[in-house]
């Protein structure tokens, strides 16, 4: 009874088709007798037979009931009943509606739409005009609008807002609303994100004066949440959480993910009854540490709930100080040449005389070759390392004529040659670093060796300084702490002159692993003057986007204090690999709750209960009711035998939906699979099953996630991806298979070879992945387990010779103009096989390449990334999911966007 008395009609004038039910009731009794059928007997019986009077046939009560019922159902869904409406609107003016909508009411956006809706529909029932008024500023940075509007303009308006990424600005809706000029009293709703502010208290005062004001706030049970920066020391990540509520337990997932968008790790966290923060901290290895780029709270979709990291948490800014003359000259001797090639990738890099670069603020100081100390150079560097730098020196021929004071050991004069007719040694390799080393775990190559080194002298505490030796265990690398900071010294010179060490990619490990010594720079030591232009930015939902055209660049040194708004939303800033993140966590107020309202104000939750239409699923009833009303029609009238159907409804179901069993015999003896209808009416892109269970799941993957982004995208719509067995599956139905190499993949059958062969030269597209990295090396002697396997498969297969994808290839503009085509791993090459226009519609048969697409393509049914991306352009995967789209669309429309009448389109888009 309680929902009955919270239902209520859009339409109630046509609940008077209810007084229709009765001439219904007559015209259903007043129907003609049955027709009698009687077997004709012989002439004579017929004078035998007794005549019956014919009395009408009667419907039978219940059925009588059952087309009552169906009109009855008709006539009250037309009239659109609605359980929960709310009250009538007080007063004769219009409903305003004041919206929270920045990143604290994104976080119960659902509920918060939902009570918006609700209240727009009322106002349509009731006949009102809306007022919207939304409390964030919009992206323009101008002030909020209050616009006066029908229920319908409102509920358009309704359905296409999404929350912003900053904090809304009460004080400008005060004025917006103080400028309102309104018929009649209105009915005032504010849907507050519960989050106080300086103006909530004048907000009020305005929003009662232009008539009743009802408060609608998220549910008491759930928070507001705010993720501050992380902050790390060495490798343990620190995350402060807080809320804005503390009066019951709360739980929530705190997620770290990376390049890509691959989960790195996940962990619980909870709030205890009373606490207002919380902080989560973990050591984590230093490449996890360094690969980090976002926080979140996980099923909290806000700008608020996300803190995206910056140059892997911290920003290292190494000096390079050296001769800079011979580096002019002879680049390839020179110490600094290497150095730079190594630290570039992570680093922020700075080159000058010892004394210009203790000037600026740095994380780390490399000092190449150096006999000795020019003024007070050493001191400085001292008094520098005591404070927090980490100093790594290189071992020359200067330091080992003339051993310096400012290293981790005492050092022997001149240095041992491991190389030359007049040595006894032979170049030594390293041994394995020991676990008190940061290097230890890292893999040694066999090619690494060392010709030449400084030797250090025996002591009792040589063993705790040495981070790497040779494998006669001399030192190559050892370290002292000093103060807050670390003299390292590599034993061996920073350029090939006494090793290979560093043109190696153990060394740029090396590297990397010294930077976790390092404390990085604080903000107030940057470049104050130095502006930074945003990269990407972070929509009110905490999705990631494009900045918008106008986004102010900001100074580097207001990052600490710039409060997140139009102008500067939250995002990346400047360019790699120093990018700096704006984070509404940066300098946002810790989140208070809305204090208690003034009395007669009218308060609520929004979403608490929402109203329902029930008119559809009237209809809908009704329909279902008028089916059984015809079978049970069928069935008085003798035209349908229900105990017969009861029978055979089971048996027709099992035989497949009502498919005539000749036509599936048919089927079989032709040999047709019961598939291949399927396959053939349903577009679907499709995978080969190669044996490896890992691979075979990232390509089911991988192939799903295109299929949906071709979905999202464009008007083709791929079904679920199929996976194949080439030896006895059909290839004929799919536009494109994706083909990894394995090594372990066994040999195809001759039936297999012949059945590629046909799909190859009958419109079929391949595309072969050696997932190695490079790109398959089909001219060379030396080639991966991957490409060794596809030469293999291609040496029995009818093709032609192969060319690189060049500049203007179709493939490069089917649907969007690209020059590359990364996965996994970053490429710009694919082979594809030479034809002319005409062959094959201008369409290569196979295309083939190593970048590991299914990877970039890979994602779980939430749309979640799957595999974290090898490479440092944060695009990656987007311009992996527009060459996968740029392919499929090449093997559907072969060589149509290769016509000239495409041409000023594209010279268009290009900007030409």
């Amino acid at each position: 009874m309680s929902a009955l008395a919270a239902m209520t009609f859009a339409h109630p004038w046509l609940l008077l088709g209810l007084a229709v039910l009765p001439v219904i009731w007559l015209l259903l009794r007043a129907t003609p007798p049955a027709p009698e059928f009687v077997s004709f007997p012989p002439a004579r019986l017929i004078f035998d037979m007794a005549r019956t009077d014919e009395t009408p046939a009667r419907t039978p009560w219940w059925l009588l009931l059952l087309r009552l019922l169906i009109a009855a159902l008709i006539v009250i869904a037309l009239a659109r009943p609605v359980i929960n409406p709310g009250s009538s609107f007080d007063g004769s003016g219009p409903v305003v509606l004041i919206v929270d909508d920045g990143w604290a009411a994104a976080q119960h956006w659902d509920a918060q739409v939902e009570s918006m809706t609700d209240i727009a529909r009322r106002a349509r029932r009731q006949d009102r005009n809306v007022v919207m008024l939304r409390t964030a500023r919009p992206v323009d940075n101008t002030a909020p609008i209050a616009r006066l509007g029908t229920a319908e303009e409102a509920l358009a308006s309704i359905g296409g807002m999404v929350p912003r990424a900053w904090a809304p600005d009460r004080a400008a809706a005060i004025t917006a609303l103080g400028d309102l000029t309104l018929p009649g009293s209105a009915n005032v709703y504010w849907l507050s994100d519960g989050v106080a502010s300086d103006a909530d208290a004048d907000l009020i005062e305005t929003a009662r004066r232009l008539g009743g004001l009802t408060v609608l706030r998220r549910d008491p049970v759930s928070s507001v949440m705010l993720v501050r920066p992380p902050a790390s020391s060495g490798t343990r990540l620190e995350v402060a959480v807080e809320r804005d509520s503390s009066a019951q337990e709360e739980r929530l997932a705190l997620r770290a993910t990376g390049a890509g968008g691959g989960v790195l790790f996940r962990r619980d966290v909870v709030f205890a009854p009373g606490e207002r923060s919380v902080t989560f901290s973990e050591d984590l290895p230093l490449e996890a540490m360094n690969a980090i780029e976002r926080v979140e709270v996980e099923g909290r979709q806000s700008a608020g709930t996300v803190s995206l990291i910056d140059s892997g948490l911290r920003r290292f800014r190494v000096g390079l100080a050296g001769a800079q003359t011979q580096d002019q000259a002879q680049p390839l001797l020179a110490d600094l040449y290497f150095l730079k090639r190594a630290l570039q990738p992570f680093a922020e890099l700075r080159e000058g005389s010892i004394s210009d670069l203790l000037d600026t603020a740095l994380s780390i100081m490399m000092l190449p070759d150096v006999g000795r100390w020019v003024d007070g150079d050493r001191l400085r560097l001292a008094d520098w390392i005591e404070k927090g730098g980490v100093l790594v020196r290189f071992a020359g021929p200067k330091l080992a004529d003339n051993a310096s004071d400012l290293v981790p050991v005492d050092l022997r004069s001149g240095g041992r040659s491991l190389e030359g007719t007049m040595s006894w040694a032979e170049p030594a390799r390293l041994a394995a670093f020991p676990d008190n080393s940061p290097f230890a775990g890292l893999a040694i190559p066999r090619d690494v060796t060392i010709q030449r080194q400084v030797l250090a002298e025996p002591t009792l505490d040589l063993p705790e300084r040495t981070w790497a030796s040779l494998v006669d265990g001399t030192p190559l690398v050892t370290a002292e702490r000093r103060g807050d900071g670390w003299l390292v010294l590599f034993h061996t010179t920073a350029n090939t002159g006494w090793s290979n060490l560093p043109i190696s990619g153990l060394f740029v490990e090396m590297l990397r692993r010294l930077s976790s010594l390092s404390v990085g720079i604080s903000a107030d030591s940057s470049d104050t003057q130095r502006l930074l232009a945003a990269q990407s930015a972070l929509d009110g939902l905490g999705r990631r986007s494009e900045p918008r055209i106008g986004t102010r660049p900001l100074a580097e040194a207001d990052l600490a204090t710039m409060r997140v708004g139009p102008d500067h939303p939250p995002g990346l800033y400047g360019e790699d690999p120093t990018l700096r993140a704006l984070n509404v966590g940066s300098a946002a107020p810790p989140p208070e709750p809305l204090a208690a309202l003034p009395g007669g104000v009218v308060q609520g939750v929004t979403g608490a209960t929402p109203e329902r239409d029930l008119g559809p699923w009237l209809l809908v009833s009704a329909l279902v009711l008028l089916l059984a009303d015809a079978l049970i029609a069928l069935a008085l009238r003798g035209m349908l035998n229900m105990r017969r159907l009861a029978h055979a409804l089971p048996l027709m179901l099992a035989a497949g939906l009502l498919v005539p069993s000749d036509v599936r015999a048919q089927d079989a003896e032709a040999g047709v699979d019961p598939g291949v209808i399927d396959a053939a009416l349903n577009t679907r892109l499709a995978y080969v099953l190669t044996g490896d269970e890992r691979v075979d799941r990232m390509s089911a993957a991988g192939m799903f996630g295109l299929s949906e982004m071709m979905r999202a995208r464009t008007s083709v719509e791929p079904d679920t991806p199929v996976a194949l067995d080439v030896e006895r599956d059909e290839l004929i139905f799919y536009p494109l298979v994706y083909w990894p190499m394995v090594a372990s993949q066994p040999a195809l059958s001759d039936e297999a070879i012949r059945r590629l062969d046909r799909y190859l030269k009958t419109g079929g597209v391949v595309l072969f992945d050696t997932r190695d990295a490079g790109g398959p090396q089909l001219g060379r002697s030396q080639t991966s387990p991957g490409t060794a396997r596809l030469r293999q498969l291609l040496a029995r297969v009818d093709i032609g010779p192969l060319e690189l994808v060049k500049e203007g290839h179709v493939l490069t503009r089917s649907f969007y103009l690209t020059q590359s085509f990364p996965g996994r791993y970053p490429s710009d090459r694919v082979w594809v096989e030479q034809l002319n226009a005409r062959a094959n519609d201008g369409v290569s048969p196979l295309l083939i390449g190593g970048a590991d697409w299914a990877a970039a393509w890979a994602m779980d049914r939430d749309g979640r990334p799957v595999a974290a991306l090898s490479g440092g352009n944060r695009r990656q995967r987007e311009m992996a999911f527009r060459f996968g789209i740029n392919l499929v669309m090449y093997a559907l429309t072969g060589n149509y966007k290769s016509d000239q009448v495409h041409l000023p389109a594209i010279l268009d888009r290009l900007g030409q």
